[in-house]
């Protein structure tokens, strides 16, 4: 009856080891997703309100100067308008001195 008694409590034991290795697996596994799903958000956030900011600066060189700015260095040495040009570039690409130009920023790899 002992034996079958400590048999019963070692498989008790493995069952419980067994279970808590799978949560603590589990618990890691949802915490990478997760941390890559807000990397993922927060990334494409940064590269959104970058356009945001490059268009709202060009239009408020336009209402001061009558013109938009004819390239992004014009802004950044201008109107302290600031970005990590190591990570993001920004095509600015202008057609006429008062037509809005198109503005589309990406993330460098």
């Amino acid at each position: 009856m002992e034996n079958n008694e400590k048999r019963s409590i070692e498989r008790s034991r493995r069952f419980e080891l067994i279970r808590q290795t799978i949560m603590f697996a589990l618990v890691i596994v949802l915490l990478v997703v997760s941390v890559t799903f807000f990397a993922g958000f927060y990334s494409r956030q940064n590269l959104l309100l970058i356009k945001q900011n490059v268009k709202r600066t060009a239009i408020e060189c336009y209402s001061i100067e009558g013109i938009y700015p004819p390239d992004i260095d014009y802004i950044v040495d201008n109107y302290s308008f600031y970005y990590d040009s190591d990570k993001y570039f920004i095509f600015y690409e202008t057609f006429a001195s008062n037509v809005m130009p198109t503005i589309e920023v990406y993330e460098r790899k």
